[in-house]
């Protein structure tokens, strides 16, 4: 909130001179158009009892026909509540259509007591706020988190007096979430589904590598890489180019260079112990794998003519194919136990009228202690629109959202996982990654964990609606 609109609260004469809360009164009274902002609803409700404050919130509706109900209301707000909060929605600014909330805002404003109606807004609004509820007066909580940092401030401000200890079966009542695991586990024995391809081999032998131009022997990162092309990879450790690649592979690529091969060592024996002779410790050792091996998956990457995004925070990238890089821009793939389907790796979103490309995409990560496997994260890449016909390449853009209006889901993420890997194996069992005169052998299958739980599949929106009966949301 802007320093002008605190003073307009401030100062604001409309419901009462004064704003500190009256004495005896605690209550916050949470008003919304039931059943639509109930998400929005309960999650204030719960964080403001957490906080110890005393909270009145109705998101069952039990009662909403019943003219005792009603009643009851009006006195909660003009004998209980300290403060009356207004979800403003598209929703709940209808008051055609939403005469409860009317109600509750007419009482409020009926109780002409300073700043007693705090409005929330929860989205844009595609219309003007009702005149009951004020020009601009109001908190903008389209972050959520932000609205209830400026909320708590004002209820400080403002003095408004906490309950004590959180009352925590309404928090059990309001918010869904802390039922979801009587909903979603079972105590059936399952398959997890992973998101780490393993490997069935890597190269058996590590070679270190001696470069010397007209008699002189070359060392260092500097030098080296002046000399051997950017793959098959190399890691230049003082006087040796350490490769999976042997001299003969870079031979006809290094023109003018004397390549040989120093010692050619097991690659077990490399990655365990490292090289005593060649000053390479263990622990440098296995980095040099690492990279040896990240750097032969992104050139494949790289040569299935794959996009990439750039992370500012490391320097793995995120990969995602391109709009008619993949036939139909989809692929089949059969989950354990189901049939084939298929897969989107492209298509499009709107966001406020406006169309995006969004692209589904990996950012792998070589682990070579713990899961001896490539980790594959799957992400969503969004673009503006662009012609792959016309030559024109997709730049990423950083969209939170537009990319929300996806609601992918785990089995969404899951299917474009596995379908990326069959498409990237050719529906082989394994993706081969030659380096030189060896190959770095990939599982097609991500691997399958067994559990003890069963977790059963439901997407947020159909899990919060469920548990709290919101059929007509």
């Amino acid at each position: 909130m802007s320093k002008p609109q605190r003073r307009q609260d401030e100062s604001s004469t409309e419901q009462g001179p004064c704003s500190v809360a009256e004495p005896g009164r605690r209550l916050l009274f949470i008003s919304h158009a039931n059943p639509q902002d109930n998400a929005a609803a309960s999650w204030f409700a719960t964080q403001l009892t957490l906080m110890g404050y005393e909270v009145w919130c109705d998101l069952k509706n039990t009662h909403g026909g019943e003219s005792e109900f009603w009643l009851k209301i009006q006195k909660k707000i003009e004998n209980e509540a300290a403060k009356f909060i207004f979800i403003l929605s598209n929703t709940s600014r209808d008051f055609e259509r939403k005469k409860g909330v009317y109600k509750e805002v007419q009482a409020a404003d009926n109780t002409r007591r300073g700043n007693f109606i705090i409005p929330l807004q929860i989205e844009k609004l595609t219309g003007g706020v009702p005149i009951i509820i004020g020009p601009g007066v109001y908190i903008d909580s389209e972050n959520w988190a932000h609205g209830l940092r400026e909320l708590h401030r004002r209820l400080v401000e403002d003095k408004v007096p906490k309950a004590g200890t959180p009352d925590l079966q309404r928090v059990l009542s309001w918010w869904p979430a802390l039922h979801a695991p009587e909903r979603l586990l079972s105590t059936e024995p399952s398959d997890l589904v992973s998101n780490i391809a393993p490997f069935k081999s890597l190269p058996a032998s590590i070679h270190l590598l001696k470069v010397t131009a007209d008699g002189n022997p070359l060392s260092g990162y500097d030098q080296l890489r002046q000399v051997f092309p950017p793959h098959p990879a190399h890691s230049a450790q003082g006087e040796y180019a350490v490769s999976f690649a042997r001299a003969g592979d870079y031979v006809p690529l290094a023109s003018g260079y004397d390549i040989t091969d120093a010692a050619v060592l097991p690659t077990e024996t490399f990655f365990e112990k490292g090289s005593e002779d060649a000053g390479i410790p263990a622990k440098t050792a296995q980095n040099v794998m690492t990279y040896l091996v990240a750097s032969a998956l992104e050139n494949l990457l790289a040569g299935r003519g794959l996009s990439h995004k750039e992370l500012r925070s490391s320097r793995r990238r995120i990969w995602f194919p391109a709009y008619g890089l993949v036939r139909g821009n989809k692929h089949n793939v059969a989950e354990p136990g189901r049939r084939k389907a298929p897969a989107w790796f492209v298509g499009s979103v709107s966001y406020r009228k406006k169309k995006y490309i969004w692209h589904f995409g990996v950012q792998p990560a070589v682990d070579l202690h713990t899961h001896k496997g490539v980790l594959l994260s799957p992400k969503a890449i969004l673009t503006g629109p662009y012609r792959s016909d016309r030559g024109e390449k997709p730049f990423p853009i950083d969209h939170k959202k537009a990319l929300k209006q996806l609601r992918w889901w785990n089995r969404e993420w899951r299917t474009k996982t596995l379908a990326f890997l069959a498409w990237l194996a050719g529906d082989e069992d394994v993706i081969r990654i030659s380096v030189g005169y060896q190959d770095i052998v990939l599982s097609a299958q991500t691997e399958i964990f067994e559990s003890d739980l069963t977790y059963l599949e439901e997407d947020d929106d159909s899990l919060i609606k469920d548990i709290l009966g919101w059929a007509d949301a």
